[in-house]
């Protein structure tokens, strides 16, 4: 080959492997430096622990093991230099050995990422692993075809050299485009503790590696130069089809994680909203300061005690937060008597459930709401209000709800009474069980009350 074509393709080889490294680095910077982190000790960990180098490592470990086995199979042919040089010379090109390698080389590559997440401390180790896989394709896909075989003609060196040209500057484009595409939308995720498919992201780029090395020494064994551009094509195609693909992936879990960070501050808000108008409700009232917020932390602890899934558990909440919505109608100085109420003035109070009811019933979105306002007053034996419900024709919800209302009842200072005592409250839901209360929310209420050592759970004034 001319020394001008030798000056061309050098050129274009530092060209590439700048970019690769700087790539690299600027990959593992972007997504994995933490605050306080050094860029300097950055750098030197991208240089130190990057594809090439262990590659190196893993090409020198292969031919170093299958060396000795030969020599340890074939003692004598050490004995004589020249067949000793020819072993030596036949293990570098033997076929095993470079499948061995190319094995050992997937292997190293994520356990080395892997401590290389634990030093920069990532939230998702298995994302700095395929930050390495990616590139070691990348690393893979570029090689120099016109050194493989000496012995080729001129016209099919000069092909090689055209094929080599092309593929260094396809390689830089392919770097630079993973770096824009994929490393750049990934870097938004590796702040997250976030779970990832692993089967998504690693399988195939482990798999495109341990079947490139295979073919890649097929082809330069047993085919032609053409067979050698084809077999780059086809690996330069499935290279950007990997790019694509994983850029579509990560932008989809950027999307979906975008969706559900707004549901949870569209949650959070609600739930603060609802809080809100509790407490307004509850200032009604001079000595329900906080009841409705209270009643809905015991529902929930009663619903998480039965083992009902988080969804149902939250909404319990939310219908324990609006419980006595219905009470916004009812006269304050009905509330706020404080002597006994007269028949008239408690069939006003007992109106509360179904205004609770008409209030809630025009939040369509979350329709669920009406459970707990209208049938928090309803006994388990039918001598509640308004509709005389009994047993399980009872919403669960309102069920819950309603041992959470009694217990809050108990242990809140009142008018003419301080909170009751633990052991008469829980004496007193024991003795409902089945005519007040539901067996089996009334069971897990007595649970919470005993696991309650200090008696914590009752109103503080403090």
């Amino acid at each position: 080959m001319s020394g001008a074509l030798n000056i061309i393709q050098n050129v274009f080889r530092i060209l590439y492997f700048v970019s690769f490294i700087i790539a690299f680095y600027l990959s593992l910077k972007r997504c994995f430096l933490r605050d306080g982190k050094s860029k300097v000790k950055m750098f030197f960990l991208s240089l130190l622990t990057n594809p090439y180098i262990v590659f190196g490592v893993t090409a020198l470990t292969s031919i170093v093991v299958v060396f000795v086995c030969l020599c340890l199979s074939r003692p004598n042919e050490l004995l004589d230099k020249n067949r000793g040089i020819n072993l030596l010379l036949g293990v570098i090109n033997s076929s095993w050995v470079v499948m061995i390698c190319s094995l050992m080389f997937v292997i190293t590559v994520i356990l080395v990422s892997l401590l290389v997440g634990k030093m920069v401390r990532a939230h998702n180790k298995l994302l700095v692993v395929f930050v390495y896989l990616m590139f070691s394709v990348i690393f893979a896909f570029y090689s120099d075809r016109t050194s493989f075989n000496t012995n080729y003609s001129h016209d099919v060196e000069t092909k090689l050299f055209i094929l080599g040209v092309i593929n260094t500057i396809a390689c830089v484009i392919v770097v630079w485009l993973m770096y824009c595409f994929v490393i750049n939308p990934l870097s938004k995720l590796t702040n997250k503790k976030r779970k990832i498919n692993g089967k998504t992201f690693l399988i195939p780029p482990a798999l495109f590696l341990l079947v490139y090395y295979v073919f890649d020494v097929y082809t330069l064994e047993t085919g032609s130069a053409d067979a050698n551009i084809v077999f780059q094509l086809l690996s330069g195609m499935f290279l950007l089809l990997f790019i694509w693909a994983f850029y579509v992936i990560i932008n989809n879990i950027r999307t979906t994680d975008d969706a559900l960070s707004a549901k949870e501050e569209i949650k959070a808000l609600s739930i603060e909203v609802m809080e809100a108008l509790a407490n307004t409700i509850d200032a009604k009232d001079t000595y329900t300061n906080g009841h409705s917020v209270r009643v809905a932390e015991y529902s929930r602890m009663i619903a998480e005690k039965m083992g009902l899934p988080e969804e149902m558990c939250d909404n319990i909440y939310n219908m324990g937060l609006l419980h006595d919505i219905g009470k916004i109608g009812v006269p304050n100085e009905i509330i706020n008597k404080p002597s006994r109420l007269t028949d008239d003035e408690y069939d006003v109070i007992k109106t509360h459930p179904e205004m609770g009811y008409n209030i809630l019933s025009k939040i369509k979105s979350k329709p669920e709401l009406v459970k707990g306002a209208r049938w928090h007053h309803e006994r388990y034996d039918g001598k509640g209000y308004p509709d005389k419900k009994s047993g399980e024709d009872i919403p669960l919800e309102a069920r819950i709800i309603a041992v959470a209302d009694g217990y809050d009842a108990m242990t809140s200072n009142r008018s003419y009474r301080a909170y009751m005592p633990q052991d008469v409250v829980r004496a007193e839901i024991e003795n409902n069980i089945g005519t007040q209360f539901d067996p089996e929310a009334a069971k897990y209420m007595l649970m919470i009350i005993d696991e309650d050592k200090d008696y914590k759970l009752h109103e503080r004034t403090e």
